[in-house]
């Protein structure tokens, strides 16, 4: 079942309607009509969406109450307002195709619909909204229906017909008001011609109008084909436009007046005075035929134009041609008989069958039209483009198509084609917000005609996308270690780096490995240099005779020169540098016992050393008071030395500046040279004189 909506410029029409393909009729199970709150429409154009779209809502749920149905689906037709016209052409080697089908064919004519398009030279961007089939060629020769045959080349062309975008764009911001996606947009005359003008009846030079309210659409058929469509911007409208202004009416009340022409001869109306008017039928059409001659002129010169001659006969659909004289005046600007130009109604369609209410008049010919073309899929810009072995119709012409619009046309959301990111996780460091974001899943791998693609791929008619499932997004693990950085600085030079002291909640951290949760709260603090180092000292290697030593030395740490205290904590980018506190001395590590000499200084005992110990270190003499230094190799030995007088009186406090004579004696035999040698136990006595 088809839901056809006629959105015209002065009511809306919805049919509900299947085929009976046993008896080749349309069945029409329910219809609704409304007229539209004040001019929403304008000359076919919709001026107002929200006042279309309410009086389009009535019309469904109208239908879904007699039919008891949820309707989502629509089939619609556009008047021909700005309509340009383009012919298009496409050839293929059907070779291994074996017998044709629609699904090949309707592929075929949507690519001649789109080398159509590219001939356009418009500034707008323009959407098709239907086409014919000029003709058919089976290897080169013409052929009427494709389908079930079989050969090498066919060759499409068609005639398309295009409206600027914002008039589509406007009907399809209607349609989504009110949750209707269309599945089939075709032009209104051609939804008119397909009941008025069928296939045998093409042969002949046919012209079929539509009449309505605020456009005339054309179709001229000849030779068995649709071969031009055109508009005309005055109908109906312009009829009640003059009512209105000579009988000092609203637009409504014309409206009134126009449609009693059909049925009465005296005619009674308040104008905006609330006077009571009344007025004969001749009077009103003295009035408006001005109008309709102006009308049927411009009709029957676009006619001309389209076709290059007057046509054999002409059809007229649609309410605004139910005006009295309009079908005569056309006549006369076409130069034909007057019975050629007609006014057609639905009293001879023979293949309509009413289920309900039963409509018959020439303004129901274009929604059953609509109905008629969506049943059978006739001259649709839509086409089929399959999602995961499902369905979905496409517009397909007017732009590029994407994957995107495809897969949103279908129904997908976009976190069915990338993952939802895992949960983030917000904490505090040092009072301060930090988040880290969720993970990304893989997005869904897409495939196009089974080749990698992605959702700015361009679709074309008939190709098949798969859609894999996203793979979903890891949980964020985060670590303290992720979030906390080393403090940097220098030490004597080189590199350094330490952790800051970090409390988690209250409670330090001893594991830099340890998660971060949502909400937990971070605080971190430089360390001192005790906490850093103090277990820093430095050790010094050295040998004494072969023998090696280890020593530990104090250290402290400056900066800028400074020693530094033990609660300094340090900071980004310090420069520090260690200072020995004091190092031992050579003689510290010496413990040689050395052979001593008993001699006697005034009868005092003394104790001369008569060894001497010399240190060298890489064959340099040192001091033994000399501190020691890290990595030297010391040698220790003992040498034979004599003893001097003189070593004897170093033992003695004088200032021999001081002592003006001096006598000195070695057991009593008196010596004059300080380097006497000496022997043990002798006596030395040093006399000094006044």
């Amino acid at each position: 079942m088809v839901f056809g909506l006629d959105i015209g410029t002065r009511t809306i029409v919805g049919i509900l309607a299947s085929y009976d393909e046993i008896n080749e009729k349309i069945v029409v199970h329910h219809s609704h009509e409304v007229e539209h709150e004040n001019r929403a429409m304008i000359d076919g154009q919709i001026h107002d969406v929200a006042r279309v779209a309410k009086g389009v809502e009535k019309v469904k749920k109208a239908l879904e109450e007699k039919s008891g149905k949820k309707l989502n689906e629509v089939a619609i037709a556009i008047a021909g307002r700005f309509l340009i016209s383009s012919t298009g052409a496409c050839s293929l080697n059907v070779s291994e195709y074996g017998y044709l089908n629609k699904e090949l064919i309707n592929k075929m004519e949507v690519e001649a619909v789109k080398t159509a398009a590219e001939k356009l030279q418009y500034p707008q961007n323009m959407y098709c909204v239907g086409y014919s089939v000029l003709y058919y060629s089976l290897d080169n020769q013409w052929i009427k229906h494709l389908e079930g045959q079989k050969g090498n080349l066919v060759k499409v062309k068609v005639l398309a017909a295009f409206l600027p975008s914002s008039v589509v764009e406007a009907m399809l911001s209607v349609l989504d008001r009110v949750n209707l996606k269309p599945i089939h947009i075709t032009l209104e005359p051609i939804a008119a011609t397909s009941l008025v003008v069928p296939e045998d009846l093409r042969n002949l030079n046919i012209a079929m109008i539509d009449i309505g309210a605020g456009t005339s659409d054309i179709a001229i058929s000849d030779k068995g084909i649709i071969t031009a469509y055109g508009m005309v911007p005055k109908a109906g409208d312009e009829i009640s436009d003059a009512i209105s202004e000579s009988l000092l009416v609203d637009f409504k009340t014309a409206e009134y007046i126009k449609k009693q022409l059909s049925v009465k001869e005296i005619i009674s109306y308040y104008d905006i005075l609330d006077n009571l008017q009344t007025i004969s039928k001749e009077e009103i059409i003295r009035l408006i035929t001005p109008v309709i001659e102006d009308i049927s002129e411009k009709i029957a010169k676009e006619i001309i134009n389209l076709n290059g001659k007057p046509p054999i006969a002409v059809m007229i659909v649609g309410g605004g041609g139910k005006v009295p004289l309009l079908t005569t005046k056309l006549a006369e600007k076409l130069g034909i008989p007057s019975n050629r130009v007609s006014l057609k109604t639905l009293k001879n369609v023979d293949n309509i069958f009413f289920e309900n209410e039963k409509l018959e008049d020439s303004e129901y010919i274009t929604p059953l039209g609509i109905v008629n073309v969506a049943l059978k899929r006739q001259g649709s810009v839509f086409t089929e483009v399959k999602v995961n072995n499902q369905k979905v119709d496409m517009l397909m012409i007017g732009k590029d198509i994407t994957i995107l619009q495809v897969l949103l046309q279908a129904g997908y959301s976009l976190d069915r084609l990338v993952s939802t990111p895992s949960l983030a996780i917000a904490f505090e460091l040092n009072g301060k917000l930090q988040i880290k974001r969720g993970n990304f899943g893989k997005k869904a791998r897409i495939f196009k005609n089974g080749e990698p693609a992605d959702l700015h791929s361009a679709v074309n008619p008939g190709d098949v996308i798969e859609i894999e499932e996203p793979q979903e997004a890891e949980p964020i693990i985060l670590r303290v270690k992720e979030v906390v950085r080393p403090i940097e600085f220098y030490l004597n030079g080189v590199p350094k780096s330490v952790y800051p002291i970090i409390i988690k909640n209250g409670v330090k951290v001893e594991n830099l490995e340890e998660l971060i949760h949502d909400g937990d709260e971070i605080q971190t603090q430089s360390p001192t240099l005790e906490q850093v180092f103090r277990d820093y000292n430095e050790v010094f290697y050295f040998t004494i005779n072969n023998l090696p030593y280890e020593i530990v030395v104090g250290t402290a740490i400056t900066k800028n020169d400074e020693i530094l205290d033990n609660s300094y904590r340090i900071q980004e980018g310090d420069l520090l540098k260690t200072q020995i506190m004091e190092l031992p001395k050579i003689k510290d590590f010496l413990d040689i016992e050395t052979e001593k000499m008993k001699v006697y200084l005034n009868d005092e005992e003394v104790l001369l050393e008569r060894e001497e110990i010399i240190v060298t270190c890489n064959g340099n003499l040192v001091d033994v008071n000399q501190e020691i230094k890290n990595g030297s190799n010391y040698t220790v030995r003992k040498v034979r030395k004599d003893a001097k007088l003189i070593d004897v009186l170093s033992r003695f406090s004088f200032n021999l500046e001081e002592i003006k004579s001096y006598e000195i004696y070695i057991d009593d035999q008196r010596v004059e040279s300080f380097l006497q040698q000496i022997t043990p136990g002798v006596n030395v006595r040093l006399i000094i004189n006044d």
